[in-house]
């Protein structure tokens, strides 16, 4: 049991290590890649349009979404590792399961970076291919990643080994899976500017669109194995302070229902001085006002 939780929060770990590297990559060059698979524009084109004001708001979605999207896959594909099925099916169930949970957060997260309305019915939009993606890129990752470990086992357990082992499976996995990504960015295009299938799959676009988006991946959840290791070891040595000190665990839920109840107090406070100021002065303070 307590291996299994060591693991599950080194996977955590890892894939919020990369959230936040990817989620500063990403508010810049997501707007990028989106306006390049969707609009089909050059990339002189799509740079033109970023605005440094849109590109700090946008760090504020590609934060919070990362911060549940990234953690999400590496603990589900941890925790469907560990069930006995062929690395295939393991990748496709990793993939549904993942998509049809998050969906709805890349589809918001999407229409953000594009300026485009936020729907109800927006927010599962183009299921079909993207569920195809997730399902090819997850089966990747299963059989690309005990692969590059079986080629070096001595050098998988250092860090130049994990980041290049996960490096080089992610890039496999965005490249192999990238057809899925082009079918769903056809399915995302406006209505009004929609172009015929012919003339939105072309190669260059394809290597154009796909190219950005799967090194910024490569290089987030490369740099998040590093710091796999080290929580780990850090949650093994909390585990082993709080079996001999038990009062510890008291220690910790006090100041977790601390800060909760902090946080819901300073909530409060912050709303009623909003509800204050928007109060309208009443006829003998405007009466006041002109003396």
């Amino acid at each position: 049991m307590s291996d299994f939780v060591g693991k599950v929060v080194g996977a955590a770990s890892q894939g919020a290590v990369g959230a936040v590297v990817a989620a500063n990559l990403s508010a810049v060059t997501e707007p990028i890649v989106n306006a390049m698979l969707v609009k089909r524009i050059t990339f002189a084109e799509a740079l033109k349009e970023l605005d440094p004001q849109k590109i700090a708001k946008y760090l504020q979605t590609t934060l919070s979404t990362n911060f549940i999207k990234f953690p999400f896959f590496e603990v589900t594909n941890m925790l469907v590792g560990g069930v006995q099925l062929p690395p295939t099916l393991k990748g496709a169930l990793t993939g549904t399961v993942f998509c049809t949970t998050t969906l709805p957060i890349t589809n918001y997260r999407f229409r953000k970076s594009m300026d485009m309305e936020i729907t109800a019915s927006s927010l599962y939009q183009a299921y079909g291919p993207t569920v195809l993606r997730d399902i090819i890129y997850g089966i990747t990752r299963n059989k690309v990643m005990p692969f590059m470990v079986g080629l070096n086992p001595e050098m998988a357990n250092t860090n130049l080994g994990r980041f290049v082992n996960m490096f080089v499976t992610v890039i496999a996995a965005c490249v192999i899976s990238a057809p899925g990504n082009e079918l769903r960015g056809y399915c995302l295009q406006p209505p009004d500017r929609k172009q015929a299938f012919a003339d939105f799959f072309q190669p260059a676009k394809f290597v154009r669109s796909t190219s950005v988006g799967a090194v910024i991946m490569a290089i987030s959840l490369g740099i998040g194995t590093l710091a796999t290791p080290q929580v780990e070891k850090l949650v093994a040595k909390v585990k082993e302070y709080l079996a001999k000190n038990p009062i510890g665990i008291l220690l910790i839920v006090l100041f977790a229902l601390n800060q909760i109840v902090e946080k819901r107090r300073h909530s409060d406070l912050v709303m009623a001085l909003e509800d204050k100021h928007d109060v309208s002065p009443g006829p003998d303070a405007k009466a006041m006002a002109k003396k």
